[in-house]
């Protein structure tokens, strides 16, 4: 008994290191490469940048990556990362937790790009903070494909900054993203989770420098603004500070905005009439001065509705769109050329925008005109001679008849 014991002890005991022996080529391969140019792989992100030539490819496997104050070298260089999915791969920008002495100023944000070319980002989760001033600073073009982004940013590229089919989930009741260094800034069927605001237009950083643009293409906002606060439309504009610039705004194409108040509807504060949007895609900011100065043009679809500091087309608004009207009807008036006509005018509830049009009617005549000829008109005053009208016409038709056959015969 004893020695069957002891045997089944060696036994378990030569099993256990088995199994640890089977384990130890896992956990080698798991601390491999992380980051692939083509088939070469490198055992940091940063090995691959420095190795990496302008233009190249950088594939990232599963896990979280960052080029904060690694010293990669990315001056002059075009580089495109690519992740293994939203859920699997994540970039941190900036510092894990924002410095609080450097909050309000630029120096919390990322210079990972400093001077980069064009910096794509493509299947990943971009992961910033909830502080001001975030971002990649100073990088030159800035492309994100097929991302999430959390959190809020201010920095993106500084010739131009792309977003496609990419996720934007916004702090709590702030903004998901600024328009603050990118001339030009284009969403393309992106999704924004927001909670009251969505997309800041506005910079103090590039004011009075350049026209800014925004395109704006088949988007969706989905907000979810907290009982008791109150919510922006998906663009909040400010263009006090543009100088002798403007805001351009492109919108177009199908474009969903769920759970966002129409611009005035949510009264934050009063506005005038003449501020007042009459959208749930775009509204001015004028709660602390001058933010509809007219330095913004928004054009809908082709169609230019807001320019010079005033609405200019109103076939586009929201209130349009949702038949939001309060409608009135004058009296029925004679007019000398036998109509009859009355104004009916519309007044936009959301906006104020009225609008006052003419319906004509023409009134029913008695007498009934013959349409093969309009000189013969029946009528109790006029049935003796239509009888003998149309007796003689019968009578012609009878001859005529007759003549016809007679001539038909004689040609046989």
């Amino acid at each position: 008994m004893m020695k069957r014991t002891h045997k089944l002890k060696l036994l378990a005991l030569l099993l256990s290191c088995f199994l640890l022996v089977g384990l130890l080529p896992t956990v080698a391969f798991a601390e491999g490469p992380v980051a692939w140019i083509g088939e070469t792989g490198y055992e940091t992100l940063e090995a691959a940048v420095n190795n990496a030539e302008s233009g190249a490819t950088i594939t990232l496997g599963e896990g979280k990556y960052t080029l904060y104050e690694k010293g990669a070298v990315t001056a002059g260089k075009d580089l495109t990362f690519v992740g293994q999915g939203t859920d699997k791969t994540e970039w941190g920008i900036g510092a894990t937790i924002p410095d609080s002495d450097k909050f309000g100023t630029e120096y919390n944000g990322d210079y990972s790009f400093d001077g980069a070319g064009t910096i794509t980002f493509k299947n990943m989760t971009l992961q910033s903070g909830t502080v001001d001033y975030l971002g990649f600073i100073r990088a030159g073009k800035t492309v994100v494909e097929n991302c999430v982004i959390n959190g809020k940013t201010f920095y993106w590229g500084y010739t131009s900054a792309t977003f496609t089919n990419t996720t934007f989930n916004a702090p709590e009741g702030d903004y998901a993203i600024w328009t603050y260094s990118s001339p030009t800034m284009t969403f393309d069927h992106c999704t924004f989770n927001v909670s009251g605001k969505a997309i800041n237009v506005y910079t103090d950083y590039s004011a009075g420098k350049y026209d800014i643009t925004v395109n704006y293409k088949d988007c969706i906002v989905n907000g979810n603004t907290p009982e008791g606060k109150k919510d922006k439309a998906v663009m909040n504009i400010n263009d006090s500070n543009m100088g002798d610039y403007k805001y351009i705004i492109n919108i177009s194409g199908n474009n969903a905005v769920n759970g966002v108040t129409p611009d005035d509807q949510n009264e934050e504060y009063p506005k005038a009439q003449t501020d007042i949007s009459c959208s749930r895609l775009f509204e001015f900011n004028t709660k602390y001065g001058a933010g509809n100065s007219g330095r913004t043009v928004v054009n809908i679809d082709n169609v230019t509705v807001w320019e010079n500091g005033k609405m200019v087309n109103h076939i586009n608004s929201d209130g349009h769109k949702d038949n939001a009207f309060t409608t009135t009807y004058g009296e029925w008036e004679k007019q000398g050329n036998g109509t009859t006509t009355r104004t009916v005018t519309k007044v936009c509830q959301y906006c104020g925008y009225t609008e006052t049009t003419t319906e004509t009617k023409t009134e029913t005549k008695t007498e009934t005109t013959h349409r093969n000829d309009p000189q013969v008109v029946s009528s109790p005053k006029t049935f003796d001679a239509g009888i003998a009208l149309y007796a003689g016409m019968a009578l012609l038709s009878l001859t005529g008849g007759a003549w016809v056959v007679n001539k038909k015969r004689n040609g046989k």
